[in-house]
């Protein structure tokens, strides 16, 4: 470490360190799946304080809050302290011709998606821009697709979103922090555990 003169520190080329990250996870590290509780859900906006690290993820899932009969207007705060990395990558879909052919098994279909999805270009974004996308005055919303969560230890989580911005381009975010709450706008708190629970039971009622 060197002081860059400006009341911080700089990283020589040759020090990074190993953390956690969905680049660089720990060995026997495995993400807990959060599609069941988080699909179709649609995060509405996103509020970041760099001065206190912190980041929220407004979360509306109707269709989970509508089962388990939370209050009208329900929605998750996923609430992130310590907050020490985010980023966005958006994709450029392949223009080519695609489709699935009438009568497909599940698993042809399957197959036929991803070999179409390995042909799209992964392409970097900024972070700041899709925040300030992703506001509820902005009318535009995140919809997940899918998502995980690694926690290889007590002090650092790593999460990552799939989805669309508004139903149109394919996004990922990640993000790394210290702690995780995932709190209701009423005031109520859920463990991960508890969170997921929710999920479950509403995908095993279908």
């Amino acid at each position: 470490m060197v002081s860059n003169g400006l009341g911080g520190t700089e990283m020589w080329a040759g020090e990074e360190r190993d953390i956690p990250d969905w680049l660089n996870l720990p060995s026997g590290s495995h993400p807990l799946a959060l599609w069941d509780s988080l699909h179709d859900a649609e995060v509405v906006s996103i509020r970041s304080n760099l001065l206190q690290r912190t980041i929220e993820l407004d979360v509306e899932n109707k269709h989970l809050s509508g089962f388990h009969k939370l209050r009208e207007g329900f929605r998750f705060l996923f609430h992130l302290e310590g907050v020490e990395s985010v980023r966005v990558l958006r994709y450029a879909i392949w223009p080519g011709e695609f489709s699935v052919p009438s009568g497909s098994s599940r698993e042809e279909e399957r197959r036929l998606i991803e070999e179409y999805q390995s042909k799209w270009r992964q392409e970097s974004a900024s972070w700041n821009e899709f925040e300030s996308t992703i506001t509820v005055g902005n009318g535009q919303i995140f919809c997940i697709h899918d998502a995980a969560i690694v926690i290889p230890n007590d002090a650092i989580i790593a999460l990552k979103l799939c989805g669309q911005l508004n139903h149109s381009k394919y996004h990922e975010i990640f993000l790394r922090a210290e702690k995780l709450r995932i709190l209701g706008n009423d005031a109520s708190r859920y463990s991960l555990d508890e969170f997921r629970r929710l999920g479950e039971i509403y995908w095993a009622s279908r």
